[in-house]
């Protein structure tokens, strides 16, 4: 075989192989496949290092009877080393050697250019992915979750977890992601109620005054029962969340089953995250905040505040929806007997637990889907509503109605004394299919049936007198 025209095959084929995607594996094994059977080279190796990391590829045999080393140039920058096991056929020429080096390093470098803007694009996806759906989101929970998952994915790593702290530093809340169910309980249970600067990493990020990025996580100061500690990571990226309003909480991502050398991309996405991310989370608190506070105003305008039960509006709205309806229904009115004299002799810190208590009672006492509702003073106001499966005529109304008195009547506990009330009922039957037009007929004539109750028990309702307790 004539070592010279093999060399000439191998450049002829480098050239070749530019034409088309090829690894540092590819030349290397065109290498030994016209160098190796005349025993020039009998095995290679390269060593390529770059914004990913170091990335080692061997081919052939480890060793031989010497080794030609040859740096990887690009753009005059190096990056790497290529080496070559010779066996006992001649050395292939220093020009051959060069070539090769050459074409490995335009190979190492045009993988390395693809996987840097591979991880650009991911990286301006997730950014994107974290605005878009981070401004949908309601809650705390939700933001960090989303946190916690776009970071996992930008770095490729096997965990990711999110703490949130509160106004004073204290974190509040924990939500993993890849994690298993013990290591989330352990989370819970060792970092919620502790502050966030507790941790050498917090302090760490404070100092550095960015994200900070860890390849070995066993040479890393850390705290008991801290991310990296408990989440078992070999390697992790601590990204601190601070916004405008101050420190919003922490998002760790990382690995269990490896270390890892970060690079000054990663490094720099990490940053942008981290802003991002506490935007995010800090945004879907006040948004949280926003709808709690409307619920609690919502509520207090549908609620009486002192037996929660619906209040007016809430009765005449639900009806007028029941007078439209083709469903049987009927409004009973109770007005408790003897409440004044409670009133009078306890005070009205009793008068109102008395009123919770029957509140309580009443709705105890009314079948599903009725509505109990308070409509002021010792006034309440039930709607009973029949349909498919739930029949309700006027001795079905009334029976609720006897039901109603016996519970009302039971005595009730108050500042130490035992209290009594009684209650007059009014029964109205609901014209179906009047519209909201028959609402004040259906109020006045309950009305006027609870009158009625009221002058029949003259004389033998409770006084409401409490007994010495």
């Amino acid at each position: 075989m004539d070592p010279a025209r093999e060399h000439d095959a191998l450049l002829a084929v480098l050239l070749e192989l530019t034409a088309r995607p090829a690894t540092p594996a590819d030349v290397l094994a065109l290498a030994l496949a016209h160098l190796g059977p005349c025993g020039a080279v009998v095995g290679a190796s390269v060593r390529a290092s770059g914004e990913s990391g170091t990335d080692e590829v061997r081919a052939g045999a480890a060793t031989g009877t010497g080794e030609l080393l040859a740096p990887l140039r690009l753009g005059g920058e190096v990056l790497g080393e290529l080496t070559l096991v010779t066996g006992d056929g001649p050395a292939p020429p220093p020009h051959v050697v060069a070539v090769l080096a050459h074409h490995v390093a335009v190979v190492a470098g045009t993988r390395a250019l693809q996987r840097e803007r591979a991880f650009d694009a991911t990286a301006a996806d997730a950014v994107r992915r974290l605005f878009e759906e981070g401004v949908r989101a309601t809650s705390v929970g939700q933001a960090a979750r989303l946190l916690a998952r776009v970071t996992a994915d930008v770095f490729g790593t096997e965990r990711a977890a999110v703490h949130v702290t509160d106004a004073d530093g204290v974190i509040r809340t924990v939500y993993g992601v890849g994690v298993p169910d013990a290591v989330a309980a352990e989370l819970e249970r060792s970092l919620v109620g502790r502050r966030a600067d507790a941790s050498p990493v917090w302090r760490r990020a404070e100092h550095e005054l960015g994200p900070v990025l860890s390849g070995d996580a066993s040479r890393d100061p850390r705290r008991t029962g801290g991310f990296a500690q408990v989440m078992g990571l070999r390697s992790y990226a601590a990204m601190p969340l601070l916004s405008v309003t101050g420190p919003v909480g922490m998002a760790v991502c990382g690995d269990v089953s490896r270390t890892r050398a970060w690079t000054a991309r990663e490094r720099e996405v990490a940053r942008r995250l981290a802003l991002q991310g506490a935007l995010v989370v800090d945004s879907a608190r006040m948004r949280q905040v926003e709808r709690a506070h409307l619920d609690e105003v919502t509520a207090l305008a549908h609620t009486d505040a002192l037996t929660g039960l619906a209040n007016r509006r809430v009765l005449l709205d639900a009806l007028a929806g029941a007078c439209g309806g083709d469903d049987p229904a009927a409004l009973l009115l109770v007005d408790l007997d003897g409440f004044k004299h409670v009133n009078d002799t306890l005070g009205h810190q009793a008068g109102d637990v008395l009123l919770q208590q029957v509140a309580s009672r009443l709705r105890a006492v009314v079948p599903a889907p009725g509505l109990v509702a308070r409509l002021g003073g010792d006034e309440f106001a039930v709607l009973l509503r029949g349909g498919p499966g739930r029949a309700l005529d006027a001795g079905a109304a009334r029976a609720v109605a006897r039901r109603l008195e016996r519970v009302v009547a039971e005595p009730v506990r108050v500042e130490g004394a035992e209290a009594r009330v009684g209650a007059s009922i009014g029964v109205a039957p609901l014209p179906g299919g009047a519209g909201a037009a028959a609402v004040p007929g259906v109020l006045r004539a309950a009305d006027e049936a609870m009158y009625r109750s009221k002058r029949a028990r003259a004389g033998r309702v409770p006084a409401g007198a409490p007994a010495a307790g």
